[in-house]
């Protein structure tokens, strides 16, 4: 089993000190390989017995061996830059399947409300509840969120317009004002569709509130307001997990806290769309 994957079985086990070298260890593994363990403990803001400790926490008799072990991964790393994140082994039961998933989406959420700019998540909420009409932007992956927020925001009675088809999305974009908001899903950042709608609202005066990796891309460049999720997906991937939780996450965020000034109307709204949907509902009085 490699360092990644023996992290990531373990992490819910781990202590606070534990926690912050297995985190130093995912995001920087080469600042490993040939530190002392005095050395990694200031390097890691803990100390040299946390180090040996947390060595044998993954099941290593101490820090040398966990060096050697490490090597290894990072040097398949560099042969393969283009290999593909599966999360899971081909012979991983059912029940470690599950137990991977769910340490990893929790330590995703905790990674997201570390990585969230609470200023700028402030800003994002008082442009969405200033604005005269929200466009929301997303696709692949990156459109459940999207679209989900849609369908919230909707229902509480904002102007607001999301297209699967992102030709209509385009040309959709054009009308934009500085009176509106722009939102964009997109991991990576790059994709060439949502940079087209950015680039629109921008000519057109739009404030843009971009959901996306921490990573300098063409969106986060073009976005007003920058809600970042943490790189621990990687592009090629068996499937966008971890990046989708994470957007789903901020979608519900942007969608409770623009509610919570308006709650009173908000609910009442709610219940008038309920009613109104219950009449396609079948009736066994």
């Amino acid at each position: 089993m490699d360092i990644k994957n023996r992290i990531l079985e373990r992490y819910s086990l781990l202590k606070k000190s534990s926690r912050i070298i297995a985190d130093t260890v995912m995001d920087n593994p080469n600042q490993f390989l040939t530190k002392s363990a005095k050395e990694l403990g200031e390097y890691t803001n803990t100390s040299a017995a946390s180090i040996i400790r947390f060595c044998k926490q993954l099941g290593y008799k101490g820090l040398k061996e966990f060096q050697i072990d490490l090597a290894k991964s990072v040097v398949v790393d560099k042969k393969a830059p283009k290999s593909i994140d599966m999360i899971v082994k081909k012979d991983d039961s059912t029940d470690e399947v599950m137990t991977k998933l769910r340490v990893s989406l929790t330590q995703n959420l905790e990674d997201v409300s570390k990585t969230i700019d609470i200023k700028e998540l402030n800003k994002a909420i008082s442009l969405i509840g200033n604005a005269h009409s929200i466009y929301l932007e997303g696709i692949g992956a990156s459109s459940f969120s999207a679209k989900d927020l849609f369908y919230k925001l909707i229902r509480s009675g904002r102007t607001i317009f999301y297209n699967d088809d992102i030709h209509i999305a385009l040309e959709r974009s054009y009308y934009s004002t500085a009176q509106d908001v722009m939102i964009c899903f997109s991991y990576s950042g790059l994709t060439k569709e949502i940079l087209l709608a950015v680039k629109q609202a921008r000519k057109n005066g739009t404030p843009v509130i971009a959901v996306t990796r921490k990573a300098t891309s063409p969106l986060s460049k073009l976005a007003d307001v920058k809600l970042l999720l943490p790189k621990n997906e990687l592009l090629l991937r068996v499937g966008a997990i971890n990046s989708t939780f994470a957007e789903m996450f901020i979608s519900n965020l942007l969608y409770l806290c623009t509610i919570t000034n308006d709650l009173p109307k908000v609910k009442k709204e709610m219940e008038e769309t309920s009613k109104l949907l219950s009449e396609l509902k079948e009736r066994n009085d």
